[in-house]
């Protein structure tokens, strides 16, 4: 048994580690500068700064978002796709609806994959998965020469009707590998056993074309780990919110593409265990992106698919709502207007005050010039700013719009708080949730010193500012379990569906998350399924995803979930229809393999215990000056008050509460901000 559990979580600007010592039973965090060129240099640092021997990590789980990377800065892999005879423009054609009805500059995304990459084999089944024409062998055999000629980097077979019955893809697949067997290769039934061809091609593609920079990304990092002596399973963070091994993240690095926000979405769950919040909207600030996800009623807010960059995806995903709003955001003029973001100074040069060349002012200078950072105490005292050049990057915008800096610095913050707000309201009224039902759990670098300022703007009574918040991300991947999901596609109407073939369906299902979870040294005990399936009424062309965990499905039980889902329909959408014919469209079936965990217990909280800020500031709020407390976070002990306004400092973030609220820390030292009135 290792001494150390350890998580890891990669930031455009920063990447965080959480330590947690079972000699010590105590946490400790870490942050170093990211390294772009080469992600798993800064890995390496930060394990270097905490660990001496690497023998004694017990658990290693990572966010990556190499994968991502790779997909949003076009990067990835040279792709051939593979599909049957007759529907080569299947990918390229897409669908023909418009996401923005009325933009007139709409352009449908460049696809992964040109039509000079695809091709063709005879092969044909029908929509119920019987066999029309035969795999034609020698025609595989033709296309692999041709892809092992052009020189592709990664290949994937997406056939028609596949879904159904993926005979045809794994034969392939098998002749593809005797073949060529350096090139990895993808069936789209192993990523997405869903209905529409386009959806799981895309799906599929987006596979294919990160599989190598992730595969190339672990292998490097596996091995930079067992030169200094780690020789246990590297986990890596999953976007539906658990985590799996590097060796099924390499096959299946689809599953990845958030997974680095997802950990601080995650751990907004142990805030409902503990605390009993069910309604929470996590705002995660850092220095580059502001995230955001929520908790619902106790439950993670999952979709079973979403869109990037214009490109469907069909893979379960803990939604996080992400627009280009940092610590890092540079300042810019449009007119006399200003704009924040989303442009960033990343972590090289940084902002202006980082002091390493950058001279446009960013949302950072903006909060040192205002008097809400102290440039000797940042990271801790580990990194001194620069005051005076945080100064002249915003006078260099001031003198441009006839304000003073101080008016400007404020002009930077109450664009970049409205910015956050409206993707929060956004994302909330859209689902006919009032954000006012809510409290913020305010993680990242910088989401504590704007909370406060976001709260007011939403009408939001209550914040949390957790343990560890800027590397709370890092820490909520300690929370996670290790989860894969598993689909089928069963269009039936409920009114006279087939009951035995739902079991049958089911039953398959559960084999494969288990089999997977089992070859991850999870036990068979130890794995919590759950079942939902998606529900329409007939007609219509959207689904609900509807919770139906019956071990057996009955007659019985088939009548619940259509109360169920005229219930959530209504929820949701303010009406229903009890007698409208209700059909599914696909089942699922998710697997947990439950892992040990560190359960943190509460602290007695101390009656008026005494404290004293180590020092003042002057600090503006609303265009006054106030003389302003500053607070150590690791002083501040259960059952501790303050009045505002104050500053809070710890190593990775500080939170910044204006005037007119009271803070409280509660038995888990959370800071407990709600406001007067």
């Amino acid at each position: 048994m290792g001494r150390y559990r350890i998580s890891v979580d990669i930031g455009g600007t920063f990447t965080d580690f959480v330590f947690y010592d079972s000699n010590t039973g105590n946490y400790k965090e870490g942050k170093v500068l990211t390294t772009p060129h080469n992600l798993s240099e800064a890995i390496v640092e930060g394990l270097d700064m905490e660990i001496d021997d690497y023998s004694e990590i017990d658990f290693f789980v990572h966010g990556t978002t190499t994968g991502l990377n790779a997909f949003l800065e076009r990067k990835g892999a040279n792709v051939a796709i593979v599909t049957t005879k007759g529907f080569r423009d299947v990918y390229e054609l897409a669908r023909g609806d418009r996401p923005e009805m009325y933009d007139r500059f709409y352009k449908k995304p460049v696809p992964l994959v040109l039509r000079k990459d695809v091709y063709e084999i005879k092969e044909r089944q029908s929509f119920d998965g019987k066999v029309i024409t035969p795999l034609d062998i020698e025609s595989v055999q033709e296309v692999a020469m041709k892809i092992k000629e052009v020189g592709y980097d990664s290949i994937v077979i997406c056939l028609i009707n596949s879904y159904i019955n993926p005979e045809h893809e794994i034969e392939a697949t098998k002749i593809f590998k005797n073949l060529i067997p350096k090139i990895p290769v993808t069936m789209s039934h192993d990523v997405a056993r869903e209905w529409r061809e386009y959806e799981r091609t895309s799906t599929a593609t987006i596979n294919a074309y990160i599989a190598p920079i992730v595969k190339n990304y672990l292998d490097l990092l596996e091995r930079k780990m067992q030169e200094k002596n780690f020789h246990k399973t590297i986990h890596i963070m999953q976007s539906n919110g658990g985590i799996m091994t590097s060796e099924v993240a390499k096959e299946k690095p689809i599953f990845t593409l958030m997974s680095g926000p997802v950990g601080g979405a995650i751990g907004k769950n142990s805030l409902y265990e503990t605390l009993g919040y069910k309604n929470l909207i996590g705002i995660d600030m850092g220095g580059t992106s502001f995230d955001v996800s929520m908790l619902i009623d106790g439950k993670p807010d999952l979709s079973t698919e979403t869109y990037l960059e214009g490109f469907p995806i069909l893979s379960p995903m803990v939604n996080v709502y992400t627009i280009g709003s940092g610590g890092g955001s540079l300042v810019t003029l449009k007119g006399k207007g200003l704009r924040v973001g989303p442009k960033s100074a990343g972590s090289n040069p940084g902002p202006a005050c980082y002091g390493k060349g950058g001279k446009q002012a960013t949302v950072t200078d903006a909060n040192l010039v205002l008097g809400r950072i102290d440039a000797n105490n940042f990271l801790g005292g580990r990194m001194s700013l620069d005051v005076d050049a945080a100064v002249n990057a915003i006078k260099d915008v001031a003198c441009n719009i006839d304000l003073s800096v101080n008016e400007t610095a404020e002009g930077v913050l109450e664009i970049a708080n409205a910015n956050m707000a409206g993707i929060i309201r956004q994302i909330t009224v859209r689902k006919g949730i009032d954000p006012r039902d809510f409290a913020i759990v305010a993680f990242g670098g910088a989401g504590p010193m704007h909370a406060a300022f976001i709260a007011d703007e939403l009408g939001i009574n209550t914040i949390i500012v957790p343990v560890m918040p800027g590397t709370y991300s890092a820490w909520g991947m300690h929370q996670c379990d290790i989860r894969h999901d598993a689909v089928r596609t069963f269009r039936e109407n409920l009114y006279n569906c087939d009951v035995e073939k739902i079991n049958e369906l089911f039953f398959s299902m559960k084999d494969e998350v288990s089999d997977l979870l089992v070859k991850q040294n999870i036990d068979s005990k130890k794995i919590v399924y759950e079942k939902t399936v998606d529900m329409r009424y007939v007609g219509q062309d959207y689904t609900l995803n509807i919770p139906f965990n019956e071990d057996v499905i009955t007659g019985e039980s088939i009548e619940e979930l259509k109360n169920a889902y005229n219930e959530f329909h209504k929820q949701v959408y303010g009406h229903n229809n009890p007698n409208g014919e209700i059909e599914t469209v696909n089942l699922r079936m998710t697997g947990t393999g439950l892992i040990d965990r560190v359960i943190r217990k509460p602290e007695a909280e101390l009656d008026n215990p005494v404290l004293k800020a180590y020092k003042t500031n002057k600090v503006i709020f609303n265009s006054n000056e106030y003389e302003t407390n500053i607070y150590q976070r690791a002083e501040l002990v259960p059952g501790t008050k303050i009045e505002s306004p104050a500053i809070i400092e710890e190593l990775s973030a500080t939170s910044v509460i204006p005037p007119g609220y009271d803070i409280n820390i509660d038995g888990y030292r959370n800071i407990i901000i709600r406001k007067r009135g």
